[in-house]
């Protein structure tokens, strides 16, 4: 399949400004086609694939808590995990305040979302699920779309505010149609003026000061402060993404995200000081589970590329992160053909897929398993996080074999209808009554014989 020979740990690289790379930080650079390789692609595999059980049961604990006393446990849990006091009476974040805090985000920034709402909006109008009515011998089958009712929206908090996970989110639900968008994000003193910013201008005042698997929690159960949602969506931490996994089945969610992931395919071609840049951009996300790789057929160059980390690192005031990064996090594949290269990309399935070859089109072209595919060396990741209207929620962890993106049809469900004519019926009872009773169930075809009968 894929993987190759000698493995090269760069230690003490120098920057351009010479000074030393953080001495914990080592970048693999590996043969895809060794053994060692063989070895570096199951560890990656296997860390996605590995689950915190610490965590979930703490998620479950917390999940079973609030299920029994409500807001008393969700009010108890934010003292205990976030050290903050919180009552019923202050969960819910006024749209007064909302309003007084958007008035306070600096200008160029506000300029920055209203720009970005647009483009999203744009990219996902196209969207979506499409009503339509077939007539057949017995009558007429027809597929009606409807809007899911209420969502919930979690934002993250952590180490700073992420107003781009507000618009990601909320502009496809509501393009969606969904009448009732609840937003929830760790907030311990005044509300970030981004987020109420985005808040604001897209209409959305239901906002709880609430995160983690409480939060999660919260909004599948409903408690006396926050009516329940039909569906949760947005990213969050390892305890957020056990809860999502634990409440799946009474409500949807939109996928359990992991840590964020990013496949670079090059050739020597594309500046290598961007490369490591864009593997560097996300492993900085900072849970210390990220992966940051990147496949080329040139040995050098991967080489020049891994000699780019180490400097940017040495120089990074992000550096404490990446301290705490998985042994596999960032590190460099070689591989002997373009085919082996998008074999490997396929076989990983990542969240992110950057292409910068000659044949870069080509090659997007052949790649079947990525979440978001950028294309050539003017087009970062950062762009799609961001700006220009392709949704940053993407499925990771090899989940991009079988899922997608979040987008407009996330907040649609379908329902079928038929209406059969009294003929139709005559039709179809005989193939009717005949499936059923080769499947032994003996109303099914009764239930179509004798309507059939008094149908004459």
């Amino acid at each position: 399949m894929i993987l190759g020979h000698s493995i090269c740990y760069f230690h003490s690289v120098k920057s351009e400004r010479h000074v030393p790379m953080d001495s914990n930080r080592i970048i693999p650079v590996v043969e895809v086609d060794s053994a060692d390789g063989r070895a570096l692609l199951k560890r990656i595999i296997e860390a996605r694939s590995a689950r915190n059980r610490q965590v979930e049961r703490i998620a479950a604990r917390v999940i079973a808590d609030i299920a029994r006393q409500g807001d008393r446990a969700l009010c108890a849990y934010t003292r205990k995990f976030e050290g903050r006091a919180l009552d019923a009476r202050t969960i819910r974040i006024p749209p007064s305040h909302i309003e007084q805090q958007a008035r306070r985000i600096a200008a160029p920034l506000a300029r920055t979302i209203d720009n970005a709402i647009r483009r999203i909006r744009a990219y996902h109008r196209p969207q979506g699920l499409r009503s339509y009515r077939l007539v057949t011998a017995e009558g007429v089958v027809s597929q009606r779309i409807v809007p899911l009712n209420r969502v919930g929206i979690y934002v993250p908090g952590g180490r700073s505010p992420y107003p781009s996970s507000v618009l990601m989110n909320v502009i496809p639900a509501q393009i969606a149609g969904v009448r009732e968008i609840a937003v929830v994000t760790p907030c311990a003193g005044d509300l970030d003026p981004a987020i109420a910013y985005a808040l604001q201008r897209l209409g959305v005042g239901e906002l709880y000061r609430i995160g983690g698997c409480q939060a999660v929690a919260a909004l599948a159960l409903g408690t006396r402060s926050i009516p329940a949602v039909d569906k949760i969506v947005g990213p969050g931490n390892a305890y957020v993404a056990a809860a999502k996994r634990l409440v799946f089945g009474m409500v949807d969610i939109d996928s359990i995200a992991g840590p964020s992931e990013v496949v670079i395919l090059a050739d020597d071609r594309a500046p290598e000081q961007w490369i490591a840049l864009d593997m560097l951009a996300q492993a900085e996300h900072g849970s210390g589970d990220e992966t940051a790789i990147c496949i080329t057929e040139n040995a050098a160059f991967a080489r020049r590329i891994a000699a780019c980390c180490a400097a940017e690192i040495a120089r990074s005031p992000s550096q404490p992160i990446f301290s705490r990064l998985s042994p596999q996090a960032l590190c460099i594949f070689i591989s002997k053909s373009r085919g082996q290269s998008i074999e490997f990309v396929n076989s990983l399935a990542p969240e992110h897929l950057q292409i910068m070859t000659r044949t870069c089109r080509r090659d997007a072209a052949a790649v079947k398993n990525s979440g978001a595919i950028f294309i050539g060396p003017y087009t970062p990741v950062a762009l799609g996080d961001y700006y220009i209207g392709t949704n940053h929620v993407l499925p990771t962890g090899g989940s991009a074999r079988f899922s997608s993106g979040l987008g407009v049809d996330d907040f649609q469900k379908r329902i079928s209808v038929a209406e059969v004519s009294r003929r139709g019926l005559r039709t179809a009872a005989p193939h009717v009554s005949r499936f059923a009773r080769a499947e032994r169930f003996h109303h099914h075809a009764l239930s179509v014989e004798r309507r059939s009968r008094s149908a004459v």
